[in-house]
């Protein structure tokens, strides 16, 4: 080949120093072609929603359709003004409100999907500003809505805490809540916090200290419309009071937490949604079975197919017979037959 003769296409990088002499050294990286990455059936994500509807009254269709819309699996509503507790929405509401005859006022809930809802362990409403729980293959989700007035929290913050003491231990916990507080503290809210922090703001942040939870809201950076979850335009305030707590062994599996401007509710909160990467099963989907086991009787119309068919059965039913009556025998007979 001449000196102006052009090769074959180099099938790699060639890296060689400026005083090498001799042939040239090409890497071509990993010969071993790698298909593309299987999900892992114990990894899903589990998309958790906070909203504030003020009054929840002729607002259900909206709720159900923005819930489908985002996709959301549990979604903790707040200031529902409802009455009395139970399940509505076709019993994947779960809520609590004031007893009847008082004045409507907080009240709370939480809309689950359907497939959820058959894994519902527990629901126990504790107030008109508690509920939980929603376990089994899901962390223990407790949905809370706080007053006003600093001076009213502790009373607030006491039973709360009673909820997250009541989950079992080593429950992952996710608490889904308007606390009407302004919140860097290590381990509790992120970087991406607001700046102003009233005194409501300093007890919540007590209390999630001392109950080992994180303020998902402030881990991720986002502009501000995607951060602060209420809003009054006309005077221009803005602020960050609706938040996902999560216990810290799911901080590390949080992967976003964001405001969607997008859903409308007539209401001055807006929508927060966060994402967590859930270490457990599946869920089966609903209207479908686990398994499906396809039998083929057709040859047992055979008579010689049927026999043997009929022995196996009769074999496998007088062995259980023999081990049920060796157990409910003397500790000395199942010595015999098992030694």
């Amino acid at each position: 080949m001449g000196p102006g003769d052009v090769g074959p296409p180099s099938r790699g990088l060639t890296t060689y120093r400026r005083d090498h002499k001799g042939s040239v050294r090409r890497g071509l990286g990993s010969s071993r072609r790698r298909g593309p990455r299987q999900p892992d059936p114990w990894t899903r994500k589990l998309a958790l929603g906070m909203w504030n509807v003020t009054s929840l009254a002729g607002k259900e269709p909206e709720i159900v359709r923005e819930f489908e819309r985002f996709r959301l699996e549990i979604v903790g509503i707040t200031s529902t003004h409802g009455l009395g507790s139970g399940t509505t929405l076709l019993e994947t509401f779960y809520h609590s409100g004031v007893a009847h005859g008082e004045r409507r006022r907080a009240g709370v809930g939480l809309l689950i999907a359907p497939q959820l809802c058959r894994h519902v362990l527990e629901f126990t409403p504790v107030n008109e500003r508690v509920v939980l729980r929603v376990r089994d293959r899901s962390p223990t989700v407790v949905c809370a809505y706080g007053p006003n007035g600093s001076a009213e929290n502790p009373t607030f913050l006491e039973p709360l805490g009673g909820v997250l003491e009541s989950a079992q231990t080593g429950d992952s916990i996710v608490l889904l809540g308007d606390f009407n507080d302004s919140d860097t503290w290590r381990g509790v809210i992120g970087r991406n916090g607001p700046p102003d922090l009233n005194p409501s703001g300093v007890q919540l942040l007590d209390f999630c200290a001392s109950h080992s939870l994180s303020i998902t809201n402030t881990m991720f950076k986002h502009k501000g419309v995607h951060q602060c979850t209420w809003h009054q335009d006309t005077l221009g305030r803005r602020s960050m009071i609706d938040f996902v707590v999560v216990s810290s062994d799911l901080r590390l599996y949080v992967l976003d937490t964001r405001v969607k401007r997008g859903a409308e509710l007539s209401t001055d909160h807006d929508l927060v949604v966060s994402w967590i990467r859930w270490r457990g099963r599946k869920l089966d989907r609903l209207g479908r079975p686990k398994r499906t086991v396809r039998v083929c009787w057709e040859p047992l119309a055979e008579s010689p197919i049927r026999e043997i068919f009929n022995s196996h059965l009769r074999q496998s039913c007088d062995c259980r017979r023999a081990v049920e009556g060796v157990l409910r025998g003397s500790p000395q007979s199942r010595r015999h037959v098992f030694h």
